[in-house]
């Protein structure tokens, strides 16, 4: 198995998972908040459907680019948004989201080679300096998705030992 299929599976099983506890849960623990700093599990799906297209173009733009600066920061308007129009969103919307955003990766992925994730190019925040293509599918897309599903996990545990208390 090539190192890209082997993102494309961890990400499609990540995306399952995550996908599979929005559709058990009750709406009201999706919605719920463990505290002012905490997202939500709608903002989290929000900014999973969200930046899943975002790191599968950004991956493709720098390829496409032979290398060129990469990466966002935490303000990013984008993501920002995203996570701002979840009480706006019905979760059936979000969980069709985070599906079309996985056919687009896996359509993108599939266009992708392993020789393709050994380019090198700059990110934009010089603490994480000049990384191949590879930093950027394992931080930015396979482990940030991994710990969403973590994240989602422990919402909602909190949201079930609050109602035992």
């Amino acid at each position: 198995m090539s190192k890209i299929q082997q993102y494309q599976e961890e990400m499609n099983q990540s995306i399952d998972e995550i996908i599979e506890k929005a559709k058990t849960l009750p709406e009201e623990v999706i919605r719920w908040k463990p505290s002012a700093e905490e997202w939500s599990i709608m903002e989290i799906l929000c900014h999973v459907e969200e930046v899943i297209g975002y790191w599968t173009r950004e991956l493709v733009r720098v390829i496409q680019a032979g290398g060129t600066e990469w990466g966002r920061g935490l303000q990013d308007e984008a993501r920002l948004a995203a996570v701002r129009q979840a009480d706006q969103r019905a979760v059936s919307d979000v969980i069709q989201g985070i599906e079309q955003a996985r056919r687009f990766a896996n359509e993108q992925f599939a266009s992708l080679s392993d020789a393709d994730l050994a380019l090198e190019a700059p990110h934009r925040n010089p603490k994480f300096g000049i990384k191949p293509m590879t930093f950027l599918v394992e931080h930015f897309i396979t482990e940030h998705l991994a710990n969403h599903n973590k994240q989602i996990e422990r919402n909602s545990k909190k949201y079930e030992s609050q109602q035992k208390a």
